[in-house]
């Protein structure tokens, strides 16, 4: 046997594997000989039939079979050669054999790329200061009594923060702006909708929330609202629209004092003491957590910056075919039309070409980090993972880890986002950190 590897392209090879007449002819009187021990042939005792009765019987399977075998023994030759290190075969093609005659076998394979790993245990990593200030505990304790505000109808005019039950329609140029616009009902026609008074958050009619501050219940009058040029519902971008507008109803946002029992009750809290110190505690583990993510954020781009190297092919490929499938999915799902999905084939093609590519850029250089980290996956570590990711899901925790034991590809890939994970946890353990001194300055 005898293994000649020729490059075929970026981190690909082909290797010709050739097998001398008499490697084939052993192989093929290997095979003949087991397939003679399972079979039954009348006239002959099972596994006592002649090479020449067997090999006219059952000529298809003994040419399958020797295929397969000549096929393996090159797969496992090229995997054997110390002068390469094999990422996937691609292809075994051993074309049509013939048990007295050679053979040549070509192995397509992407080999893995050679690269020297950065100084990762060097890595200065910045993060935010963690130290809670009083002025955070305060805003955190607004935003809770917030949640729990009453709502309770006044007979006043509307305030900016108060709640309004209005109506209003909307006429462009004379004609019915719920007639020109019929998929965007909000910026036609609304019936006892509720607005916030003075919020203009750009998700509606601004003109209209800024428009009912003043007004009380049973008042009427006309607004008019301008839209930019560039606004995305073509039929209003530019024009003036005006809307007959009417209120229903006034209701004041009233949130509960810190000291209010039934409101540290709803809490299960038994004191406004208890209460700052908890928040305090969510604070900082929130802090701290965004730190861990910073860090790995940096850790990542740290490891995109390095200079590229050869990546293999297929794995290109199919990480680019994954990342195009799901955008494709996502545009669907959020209503994109066929027509506009196909108009940007070709541009997020290349996008996430770019994107699958620097994905495993990066899963080559932690997976090689790992190695040399010595850094392993036990059953605890996949189980809860895959707890984590059916929880976001919304699915069961046992029937998907029960799912996912019987799908071995799905499997595989748990346990290498797990490896990928502690990779960067121990990156991130080995690194300095460096506190900024003005929060967020590092993100510029």
């Amino acid at each position: 046997m005898n293994v000649d590897i020729k490059d075929a392209g970026v981190a690909r090879k082909i290797a010709t594997v050739s097998f001398e007449p008499e490697e084939v002819s052993k192989f093929e009187s290997k095979v003949c000989q087991d397939l003679g021990r399972m079979v039954s042939i009348p006239g002959f005792r099972k596994g006592k039939a002649p090479a020449p009765v067997i090999r006219k019987k059952y000529a298809k399977e003994l040419h399958d079979e020797l295929n397969r075998k000549v096929s393996t023994s090159a797969y496992e030759a090229v995997l054997e050669r110390k002068d390469i290190k094999v990422y996937s075969v691609l292809k075994v093609d051993a074309g049509e054999l013939e048990p007295t005659q050679a053979a040549e076998v070509e192995v397509t394979i992407d080999i893995e790329p050679e690269f020297d790993l950065p100084a990762y245990k060097e890595y200065e990593l910045n993060i935010e200061p963690t130290e809670v200030k009083d002025e955070e505990v305060e805003k955190e304790l607004d935003a809770i009594r917030e949640q729990r505000a009453s709502f309770e109808e006044v007979e006043r005019p509307a305030q900016k923060g108060d709640y309004v039950k209005c109506s209003y329609e909307g006429t462009l140029d004379g004609k019915m702006v719920a007639e020109l616009v019929p998929e965007k009902p909000m910026y036609g026609k609304q019936a006892n909708t509720w607005e916030e008074a003075g919020n203009s958050t750009g998700m509606g009619v601004d003109a209209i929330a800024e428009g009912v501050v003043g007004m009380k219940t049973g008042d009427k009058k006309e607004i008019n609202a301008e839209f930019p040029k560039d606004f995305e519902v073509t039929p209003l971008a530019g024009k003036k629209v005006i809307y007959q507008l009417e209120i229903h109803e006034v209701r004041e946002k009233k949130a509960p004092k810190l000291e209010d029992e039934e409101f540290l009750k709803s809490l299960k809290i038994e004191s406004v003491k208890e209460l700052k110190e908890k928040v305090v505690e969510q604070i900082k583990s929130r802090k701290l957590q965004e730190n861990e993510n910073l860090k790995r954020k940096q850790i990542t781009q740290k490891i995109l910056d390095m200079d590229d190297f050869p990546l293999p092919q297929q794995a290109a490929e199919e990480e680019s075919k994954a990342i195009f499938q799901n955008r494709i999915q996502q545009a669907a799902s959020q209503g994109t039309k066929q027509d506009e999905i196909e108009k940007n084939r070709d541009e997020w093609w290349k996008e996430c070409q770019t994107q699958g590519q620097a994905r495993l850029k990066l899963t080559l250089v932690l997976s090689k980090i790992a190695e040399e980290e010595k850094i392993t996956v036990e059953k605890e570590d996949l189980a809860q993972a895959a707890t984590r990711e059916a929880m976001m899901r919304r699915e069961d925790p046992t029937k998907f880890i029960k799912e996912l034991s019987q799908d071995r590809a799905r499997l595989n890939r748990l346990r290498e986002d797990v490896v990928y994970d502690k990779t960067l946890i121990k990156i991130a353990e080995l690194s300095k950190e460096q506190i900024c001194d003005i929060e967020g300055e590092h993100t510029h």
